[in-house]
């Protein structure tokens, strides 16, 4: 039998990638400082840290200021060179998509938007989101040699190896091959991810997951979508499902969900459907304020202004909203008592209001009072949702991981 031993590209890789991960998650270290955390010899460490500069991936930030002035050998900070590639970030929701060329750290973006357009076929539809892409590089002169790839987020499930949407919510309905026309259009690779999982990645690359390691996110908005990291992984089974919180059953003969079943969270709760509450509760006599608003019109209440009748002091109308909100934290609460994460990470745009916002929080305290501002966080990359995900997904894949 032959003798099969370590693989030393592979373990070279690894050591590559530990390198990169520390310094992402940590900052700028001295090479001593990082040979002592990942264990590596320091030969190896400033054999692999050499190669990283002379590829420019990592550079000099400079020496270490010392308390102790002896004489000694001096310590320079390295850091990443995030200017080293740049990536497309492409995500598509109803009813726009966005296309973003980034750096690796996602600090420096310039973004384009153009309308989801569901009456074409999705392959012509494609073929425009890559000429934006197409474009953006041209115009900031980025060659396809600075290109480290394109990433896609879109709602719903996917088969991620096969590069297929197998059916995005309010985009498309059947599966649509969406990495191999974007690949032949950009010459890159194109990685394609469930917006919610593109997220969660960029929490575990940008965001709290560089420090923590077990968090459950939530996303409340057209849809309600959760992930789960544990032990700093983003949990999936083995049929690439993860974590559904709006698909939990909270009515017995509840509206049917796009999911195909009956009485989902996310019929109750989403954004459309809080919409659809107040229609339903908007009279004179009852909610005379919120009438008034909408000029004695219920049809005109909309997912677009509900941040302008947030806030409205209108006790019916809070009476009923109270209510969604309150089957929104206890189905939550559950997942909370049940996974016991480290913090709950909240992002979307019904967050981004602060009337919803706030009663959420109330309502998760009430729960458990343990549940407070301090575990129970806005996550801090929720400005940068249009194209924080899909940049995570590619620097994980082909820059942390070689």
């Amino acid at each position: 039998m032959a003798y099969s031993g370590l693989n030393l590209g592979n373990v070279k890789n690894q050591n590559r990638s530990s390198i990169l991960k520390l310094l992402n998650d940590h900052g700028p270290m001295p090479r001593k400082d990082l040979s002592a955390r990942l264990g590596l010899t320091p030969a190896s460490l400033t054999t692999l840290c050499g190669e990283l500069l002379a590829q420019n991936i990592l550079f000099e930030l400079g020496e270490v200021q010392q308390e102790d002035k002896r004489a000694g050998r001096r310590k320079i900070l390295l850091g990443i060179n995030y200017a080293y590639r740049h990536v497309l970030s492409i995500s598509i929701e109803a009813p726009a998509t966005s296309v973003t060329l980034c750096d690796l750290r996602g600090e420096h973006c310039i973004t384009r938007r153009i309308p989801t357009d569901t009456s074409v076929e999705p392959e012509l539809f494609l073929k425009r989101v890559a000429n934006v892409g197409k474009a953006l590089l041209w115009e900031n002169s980025i060659g396809r040699e600075e290109l480290l790839g394109a990433g896609v987020s879109v709602p719903g499930p996917v088969d991620r190896e096969k590069g297929v949407s197998t059916h995005a919510y309010r985009v498309w309905d059947q599966p649509v091959q969406v990495t191999a026309p974007l690949a032949e259009a950009l010459e890159c690779t194109v990685l394609l991810e469930n917006n919610v999982k593109a997220f969660a990645q960029a929490e575990l690359t940008y965001g709290l997951g560089r420090t923590e390691e077990n968090l459950l996110l939530l996303k409340w908005g057209p849809g309600v979508g959760s992930a789960i990291i544990a032990q700093g992984r983003i949990y999936e089974s083995r049929m690439y499902k993860s974590a559904e919180i709006g698909h939990v059953r909270v009515e017995k003969n509840g509206r049917l969900c796009r999911c195909g079943r009956h009485g989902c969270l996310e019929t109750r709760v989403a954004s459309h459907p809080i919409a659809r509450h107040l229609r339903q509760v908007c009279s004179p006599e009852t909610t005379p304020l919120l009438w008034a608003a909408v000029g004695g019109r219920p049809e005109n209440i909309t997912v677009h202004n509900l941040d302008t009748l947030a806030a409205l002091d209108e006790p019916a109308m809070w009476e009923a909203l109270d209510a969604d909100i309150e089957v929104l934290a206890d189905v939550v609460g559950g997942c909370l008592t049940m996974l016991t994460p480290d913090h709950l990470i909240l992002y979307g745009y019904m967050f981004k209001l602060p009337h919803f916002r706030e009663k959420f929080l109330a309502a998760c305290k009430r729960y458990d009072p343990a549940y407070d501002e301090n575990y129970i966080r806005v996550s801090e990359l929720a400005e940068k949702l249009e194209y924080i995900g899909p940049l995570a997904v590619v620097t994980n894949e082909l820059f942390y991981q070689g």
